[in-house]
């Protein structure tokens, strides 16, 4: 008995002891949090400006920033001019399969005006239907090609024949065969001709 109450005596001893020990390192935790917030804010001056170290990686990372934003931006530019000229090249094509409709329309409302059992009805609404055709084209671009009594141009021309003549100058374009158009600013299909040879 005398044994445990040495033991509790040395235990109650040992705990102030303890407590102490505990206060202490509390102490040098709350110390060492002060010490890292202090670190802290030596990285920023008394003006309140970032240290060099940040202020050079924030002006990296601002410029690496831009250059992908300038990126994405050419990317999109890229993307818009290539979508555009997609569209000028399958509208450019679907023209050019249109051209031969047009001739054959040409062709009809000739032969209409020079029949004269054709009723009046069918020779205007066929007049008609071409106005319209050709309005729709006009509207997309395409126009005639000159030619009879222009100089030739190998670039909007096809020569097909070539005949003297003494009312014409050589390289003049005496007779258009098939008509030829132009889509803008290209050529859509050349006009077929016939020119003065020397």
């Amino acid at each position: 008995m005398p044994e445990e109450k040495n033991n509790k005596k040395k235990n109650e001893e040992q705990a102030p002891e303890e407590i102490e020990e505990q206060d202490l390192i509390t102490k040098e935790s709350d110390e060492a949090e002060v010490i890292a917030e202090e670190e802290t804010a030596e990285d920023v001056n008394q003006s309140g400006e970032e240290s060099p170290e940040w202020q050079q990686e924030k002006e990296e990372l601002l410029d690496k920033l831009k250059r992908k934003q300038a990126d994405i931006d050419n990317l999109r530019r890229i993307s818009k001019i290539e979508q555009a000229e997609a569209r000028e090249y399958a509208l450019h094509q679907f023209l050019s399969r249109l051209l031969p409709v047009l001739d054959n329309l040409e062709r009809a409302l000739e032969s209409a005006r020079s029949d004269e059992n054709m009723p009046a009805g069918h020779v205007e609404g066929l007049e008609m239907i071409y106005k319209q055709l050709i309005q729709i084209l006009e509207q997309e671009g395409v126009s005639e090609i000159e030619a009879v009594g222009c100089k030739f141009d190998p670039n909007c021309h096809h020569a097909v024949m070539q005949e003297k003549s003494d009312q014409s100058e050589p390289g003049i374009v005496l007779e258009e065969l098939q008509k030829g158009y132009h889509h803008r600013k290209k050529v859509l299909r050349p006009a077929m001709v016939k020119v003065c040879g020397e």
